[in-house]
Parts: C-alpha cells; sequence; structure tokens
C-alpha cells in the first residue's frame, strides 16, 4: 500500500490539474474539510460553496468537485 497523500500534496496536486493558485486551492480544501463526509448528498452543498466564495461559474465549481473527488479516489485506490 501506497503512502497517503497529506493536505499539502493534495493542495498542490489541486493546483496543478487546476492551473488555480496555492490559496485558491487551500480554500478549496476547507471547503471539502467543511464537509467532512464528502458524499453524494453534501455534492450539492460543496458545490454551492464553492460558487459563493471562489466566485466560479456553476460549470466550474463541477470540474473543482470532480477533480477533487477524482485526486481523493485514487489516493483511496493504493
Amino acid at each position: 500500500m501506497g503512502m497517503r497523500m497529506n493536505k499539502t500534496e493534495f493542495v498542490m496536486e489541486l493546483s496543478k490539474r487546476l492551473s488555480y493558485s496555492k490559496d485558491k486551492c487551500i480554500m478549496i480544501n476547507e471547503i471539502l474539510e467543511s464537509n467532512f463526509f464528502i458524499s453524494k448528498k453534501n455534492k450539492d452543498r460543496i458545490i454551492e460553496e464553492l460558487l459563493k466564495k471562489l466566485n466560479v461559474s456553476h460549470e466550474g465549481a463541477i470540474k473543482i468537485y470532480e477533480i477533487a473527488m477524482t485526486i481523493i479516489n485514487d489516493e483511496v485506490k493504493k
């Protein structure tokens, strides 16, 4: 089993995949952490928070969510 990604590594990976600043990715991580259980039920809540706090389009918020979930799921599979 591989090593688990820490918060800093997660933020850096988000930054790389989204081409967003580290600060913006820290905000994304905080939103994800504040919705502790990342589940289908919380998806809408997370997307709403991304919309409000990051001033992105609905499509942009969905893209952020999906990329973050991909990174998390890839880590779980390791």
